[in-house]
């Protein structure tokens, strides 16, 4: 499971309970922005989520604790949430249509389940919905929905569920629920959405600590490498040195620049291994990458042993005057379309080299 996934989980669940919050509070317009903008960017997609089956396990997650079950749990939840808000607007055919979609992916859902038995009934005119006013708001509020959606409190004193008859259709009862139940649940809940918070802003904040101090290094590396002849290719995690001329006239016979640049090199590659440049880097980590041009009658690709004796030479200077071992250094060939410069005739000259790829070694861990 990555950072990123795990962030990403935690991310639907936190905008989720954002959205139980403002419910509760009796804001039930902040609480449809929240959730109809988890489904307009695509995070309550039932068909996206609807592989992930309960008691899966493994990578594709579930009932073990997967990152693909807690997102499906949490679409159910976000689902069954929008469709008591509709409820509550007064918005019964969107309630119904939410409440369809929760049954799609748990068809034993129980809220799901009550709340379409009971927007039947009243679409059946066995039930009805009325305004209901209370300390200046007003809700429209299906009488027979006060026990489905009083059972996760909604919303606070502000609006309150009032039943307007049984099922029979019969008397009104007059009775009054508060929507104020389930509140150790609520507590937990929010406790947990404060939780989530703290997690995903330390992940966000270990995750940019990384890159800083990954660029950081980069810059101290390329500082001390830095010298004619020589082009510094950097990438996001190691820097390619690419010597501007062929260090190789022929076949595994290296030039007189080729084996003076690469001792050069070793002499500060070691100073990096060891720690004792300028810039603060823990040691680096060296591949000799071997190239070679492909000719008539050869193997046009997957590399050659030509290409990778080169990079044993180019090793052997490379750890000459220096404290390295050849056993520091990773040697690989390169594949002959894969050249440091395009594979033209003109570069062919160039092209019969070796690159260096150097990397950064991790910092040892903080006790």
């Amino acid at each position: 499971m990555t950072d990123s996934v795990r962030a990403r989980a935690m991310s639907l669940q936190l905008t989720v309970n954002r959205a139980h919050s403002a419910a509760r509070a009796g804001d039930l317009g902040q609480a449809a922005r929240l959730l109809d903008e988890l489904d307009t960017g695509g995070h309550l997609d039932t068909a996206r989520v609807s592989f992930a089956k309960p008691g899966s396990g493994g990578d594709s997650g579930g009932a073990s604790g997967g990152v693909s079950g807690v997102e499906r749990a949490t679409v159910v939840a976000a689902l069954n949430l929008r469709a008591k808000v509709h409820a509550q607007l007064g918005e019964l055919p969107e309630a119904d249509a939410c409440w369809t979609r929760v049954e799609a992916l748990a068809p034993d859902d129980p809220d799901a389940a009550a709340g379409r038995r009971t927007l039947a009934k009243i679409t059946a005119g066995r039930r009805h919905a009325r305004p209901v006013v209370h300390t200046g708001r007003v809700a429209v509020i299906a009488g027979a929905l006060a026990a489905t959606v009083a059972g996760v409190a909604l919303v606070g004193g502000a609006v309150r569920l009032v039943s307007n008859g049984d099922d029979n259709g019969g008397r009104a009862s007059g009775s009054v629920t508060e929507a104020d139940t389930g509140s150790e649940r609520l507590r937990a809940e929010s406790q947990r959405a404060d939780e989530l918070k703290e997690r995903l802003a330390s992940l966000e904040s270990d995750s940019k600590a990384d890159a800083e101090r990954r660029h950081s290094t980069l810059d101290e590396v390329a500082k001390s490498l830095v010298m004619p002849g020589v082009e510094l290719r950097r990438h996001a995690d190691d820097i390619q040195l690419v010597f501007s001329t062929g260090v190789f006239p022929y076949d595994t016979v290296i030039s007189r620049e080729g084996a003076t640049a690469l001792t050069e090199i070793g002499r500060r590659l070691a100073d990096l291994e060891s720690g004792s440049g300028e810039g603060a880097v823990a040691g680096v980590e060296t591949t000799v990458v071997g190239h070679s041009v492909a000719v008539p009658g050869g193997a046009p690709s997957g590399g050659s042993v030509v290409a990778l004796e080169r990079a044993r030479v180019a090793a052997w200077y490379l750890a000459e005057d220096s404290d390295l071992r050849l056993t520091d250094f990773r040697l690989v060939s390169a594949d002959q379309r894969r050249g440091p410069f395009p594979a033209t005739e003109a570069n062919a000259p160039r092209n019969r080299t070796v690159t260096l790829l150097i990397t950064p070694k991790e910092p040892p861990a903080a006790r």
